[in-house]
C-alpha cells in the first residue's frame, strides 16, 4: 500500500526587522522577525509587507549574536502546535514556526538566488 505522506513545511524569504532576540533560560531559543513583501502590489503600487515571527532553538546563540537587523535571510521552518492550561484552568492552544534551516543571502543587484553559507538545524 503506497501512503501518501503529510507536509508541514513552509519557505520564507525576506530581512531582518530586527536583530535576532535571545530567549529563555535552561533551553535558549531565539525569535527571528522578517518582513516578507507580498507578491502583489497595493493601489498605490507600493508592495506591502507580512512580518513572519519565527522560534529557532539550535545555535540559538550563535544566530543571535551572529545576524543583525536589515540582513537578508531565507528560511526553512515546520509548524509545530501544543496546548497548555492557564492559571484559570483554561486550555490555551499554541502555533509556533519553527526553524529547520537558516541561509544567510549575499544579495547583489538581481542576484537573488546567490547564497552564501546555510545552516542546517535539523
Amino acid at each position: 500500500m503506497n501512503q501518501e505522506k503529510d507536509i508541514n513545511f513552509s519557505h520564507y524569504r525576506g530581512n531582518l526587522v530586527k536583530k535576532p532576540e535571545l530567549k529563555g533560560n535552561e533551553k535558549k531559543y531565539t525569535l527571528l522577525t522578517i518582513a516578507c513583501n507580498r507578491s502583489y502590489s497595493n493601489e498605490n503600487g507600493k508592495f506591502e509587507a507580512d512580518f513572519i515571527e519565527l522560534k529557532l532553538w539550535k545555535d540559538a546563540e550563535k544566530i543571535a549574536n551572529e545576524y543583525d537587523k536589515g540582513q537578508k535571510i531565507e528560511v526553512e521552518a515546520h509548524t509545530r502546535t501544543g496546548s497548555y492550561k492557564n492559571d484559570k484552568g483554561d486550555k490555551i492552544y499554541t502555533k509556533d514556526l519553527v526553524v529547520d534551516k537558516v541561509i544567510p543571502l549575499n544579495i547583489e543587484k538581481e542576484q537573488i538566488n546567490s547564497k552564501e553559507e546555510s545552516l542546517e538545524i535539523c
